[in-house]
């Protein structure tokens, strides 16, 4: 339970980030994290969560790096608010919080995490919470992310959370659907304080039927219309054909606390 520097495509989420579960019972069928972990584990079942919990060992990692100004994202190999979770993301939250971190958390169970809401509020500015939103109907969601909260109970989830003054954003990453994902960004849009915007990447070829600069146009649109701050990541940012973004617009670091 160490704090670490993440590198690759999750540097662009954060500067630091923690992984306090293994495994994930979300059940996403484009999950990268399965096939990487049964490179050194062939009968590796990414679906168990398993607990490895060291809370000193935490504590620890917390107060070497007290003072570092930099956002940790709870997490990227697991949910922090998985099904299996039973008070340990709050346990996880109270030593941040104690020794001054920022966090920022990422869940696909905003709903869940609403039993934390008075702790979060201790944070101040520290803090944010968002959740993936990738499909706008429940049958999609449910054959893609069976184990996940439904499309509306992420969205109502994290309104609850911004009405509450807590800072909230959303990841549309992967994007199946580019119009599901332009439909989502337009309802959570007029209130969500920022969002990062990514593609689908290598998953039997649906990634390379999808006109990703059309795409870009069209939640660059939205986001411009609403006053929303967003991130356009970099594999996506290659298919930009004339679409002006600023320096922060592609600036990994832009809006992290």
């Amino acid at each position: 339970m160490n704090i670490y520097e993440p590198a690759g495509r999750a540097r662009e989420y954060s500067p630091l980030a923690l992984n306090y579960f293994k495994g994930c019972d979300n059940g996403c069928k484009y999950c990268y994290v399965p096939n990487m972990l049964r490179k050194f584990n062939s009968t590796y079942n990414h679906e168990t969560v398993i607990k490895p919990l060291d809370f000193s060992t935490l504590e620890k990692s917390a107060i070497k790096m007290q003072g570092c100004e930099k956002q940790i994202l709870l997490s990227f190999t697991g949910d922090p608010y998985c099904n299996a979770e039973n008070g340990e993301t709050a346990k996880v939250l109270e030593i941040l919080n104690f020794y001054n971190h920022k966090v920022a958390i990422l869940t696909k169970n905003p709903s869940k995490a609403l039993k934390d809401i008075e702790l979060f509020k201790k944070f101040g500015d520290r803090f944010k919470i968002g959740s993936t939103l990738t499909f706008d109907n429940d049958s999609d969601s449910l054959l893609w992310e069976k184990g996940a909260e439904l499309p509306l109970q992420r969205i109502v989830a994290l309104n609850t959370f911004a009405k509450s003054g807590i800072k909230t954003w959303a990841s549309f990453e992967p994007v199946i659907y580019p119009e599901q994902s332009a439909n989502l960004l337009m309802e959570v849009s007029k209130w969500i304080n920022h969002v990062r915007i990514g593609k689908l990447n290598n998953y039997k070829g649906l990634d390379k039927k999808i006109d990703w600069s059309k795409f870009i146009f069209d939640v660059v649109r939205i986001c411009r219309d609403n006053g929303t701050p967003f991130y356009i990541k970099k594999d996506l940012a290659v298919f930009n054909k004339g679409v002006y973004l600023s320096g922060n617009e592609l600036n990994e670091d832009y809006l992290n606390l």
